[in-house]
Formats: structure tokens, C-alpha cells, sequence
């Protein structure tokens, strides 16, 4: 597939998943909308394994996608039958995805009844690599948070039925967070040893090359850490998942010198918070 086949093909999508579900793209952050929804076809066909794209491409194809819809022309479009189908399968993945975050979400408040969600963005990240084995882009991740946000009420969340498969991936989610300081420490460390990055940098993070880093952590005597492999693997996955996004943001949101900082920093809190945060007593005891 040529570049300039899978760029027509993307704009045609793009304008066909705005018709079909009518879509009103009249407000300021219309770009940003417009984007997030191309960039959600391309990473569908990247799950179905329908496209190869290397990363510096997928912006490309999403900024000229972007450029070249014209909400004037969506009335008239005309749509074929295999791009109305592909717009379709991806509003539906997209719509199972947030169902899966927004009851795992739900059960998450309803088995453990944390006092508050501290960062409710940060937690929808942490459930999807638990729910779904998709990489998203930071444009899919935004949209993903805006959209299950917009649907999550705390307080009504207590009342709602959800099934026994978001109440034990709720369970794996509460579990991992009990683990919070590791996955800082295991995120910062690999973002801070630029020597390694060389070889595997963030486009390319894969689980092993994670994995691997996590073993190097747990083999520092200084932590003594009990962690049991289930949890090693959620971690990884969480972390892995959580690298990809933030590579894929047009702009670094940290510095090196802040990173570097911030590794003291957490091998610090670490060390000081392991007992407390590692205590597994009251686990899946429900608040009462």
C-alpha cells in the first residue's frame, strides 16, 4: 500500500465516520477532534493488522487528513461500501473500549470505594492495557479519557450493575496500584538511561525490553521487594502501554535533568513508602 493510496483512504474515512455518525466538528478544538478520530482509524487497522505504518508517517497521514476535510463537502460525500464498513468496526471498537474502562472503572469504585480519584486520567490509563492489548497514540489516549470521563459520575457509580469480569479486572487494578512506586521508579528509570534508549528507543518499547528493566530493578538488594509475578506482569504491561502514549506526543513532557531529578526522587519515596504501600492485608476487603 502506497502512501499516497492509504492518505486518500484515511481522508475518505475520515469523512465517512463524520457523516455516518453525524458528527458536529464546528468547534475550536475541531483539529484536534478531526485528528483523533483519524488517528483512531489508523490505530484500528494497526489492531486488525490491516496496515504497517512507521510513527513518523502516522502524523504525517493524520495532519494531511486533517488539511484536506472539508465539513462543507460532508452532505455530499459519497461513501463506499467497504470505507462505510471500516468507520463502522471502529466506532464499535471504540465504544466496546469505553464500556470495558467505564465498568472497570465503575466496579474499581464500588469493590474499594477510594475516597477520592485522585487523577481519574491516570487511572483510565492504567485500566485499558488490563481490558484491551491495543497501543494507542497519545490522540487516541486523550480521546479515550474525554470520552469516558464525560460518561463517569462517582457518585452514581455506586448504583450501577457491572458483570464478574470488570469486577476481577478491578481487583487486578487495585492490585497493581498498590505497586504505584514501582511503576514510577521502573517508568523514570528507563526514560533516564538515554544509553539504553539508543538502542530501544520509545517507538520501539516492547514488554521484553520492560520486563527486562523491572528485573534489573528487582535485583537491586536495596528495595527487597515481594512482588508476585501476576503483578510483574500487569506492571510491565501498564508501564509499556504508558511509554508508547507518551512517545507518541508531539512534544516531550519532560526534560532530562527533570527526569534524572525525578529518579532520586522516586527511588527515595520508594524506599520510604514500600511497607505501607505494600501492605495487602485489607486488599479485597469492600469498605463498609
Amino acid at each position: 500500500m502506497t502512501d499516497i493510496v492509504t492518505g486518500q483512504e484515511l481522508s475518505a474515512s475520515l469523512m465517512a465516520y463524520v457523516k455516518h455518525f453525524q458528527l458536529p466538528i464546528q468547534s475550536p478544538n475541531s483539529s484536534e477532534e478531526l485528528a483523533a478520530i483519524a488517528s483512531s482509524i489508523l490505530t484500528f487497522q494497526q489492531k486488525q493488522e490491516n496496515l504497517a505504518i512507521a510513527p513518523a508517517q502516522f502524523d504525517d497521514l493524520i495532519q494531511q487528513a486533517v488539511a484536506q476535510f472539508g465539513l462543507e463537502n460532508v452532505e455530499t460525500a459519497i461513501i463506499n461500501p467497504s470505507t462505510q464498513a471500516l468507520v463502522q468496526d471502529v466506532h464499535q471498537w471504540q465504544q466496546t473500549l469505553d464500556n470495558q474502562v467505564l465498568d472497570t472503572l465503575t466496579a474499581y469504585v464500588q469493590q474499594f470505594q477510594p475516597e477520592q480519584l485522585q487523577d481519574l486520567s491516570k487511572t483510565i490509563l492504567s485500566i485499558v492495557p488490563l481490558v484491551d492489548n491495543v497501543q494507542l497514540r497519545k490522540l487516541d489516549a486523550d480521546f479515550l479519557i474525554q470520552r469516558v470521563t464525560s460518561q463517569f459520575d462517582a457518585k452514581t457509580a455506586m448504583e450501577k450493575l457491572v458483570g464478574a469480569e470488570p469486577i476481577a479486572i478491578a481487583q487486578k487494578l487495585a492490585k497493581s496500584l498498590q505497586f504505584g512506586n514501582l511503576e514510577t521508579l521502573l517508568n523514570e528509570t528507563i526514560l533516564g538511561d538515554s544509553q539504553s534508549l539508543l538502542n530501544q528507543p520509545l517507538e520501539h518499547i516492547t514488554e521484553d525490553f520492560v520486563n527486562s528493566k523491572l528485573a534489573e530493578l528487582l535485583g537491586n538488594d536495596s528495595l527487597q521487594i515481594d512482588i508476585d509475578v501476576d503483578s510483574q506482569q500487569m506492571i510491565v504491561k501498564q508501564v509499556t502501554f504508558k511509554l508508547n502514549v507518551m512517545q507518541s506526543s508531539p512534544t516531550p513532557t519532560k526534560s532530562a535533568a527533570e527526569i534524572a531529578a525525578q529518579i532520586d526522587d522516586a527511588a527515595g519515596d520508594f524506599l520510604a513508602d514500600r511497607k505501607s504501600n505494600l501492605d495487602f492485608t485489607n486488599l479485597f476487603n469492600r469498605t463498609t
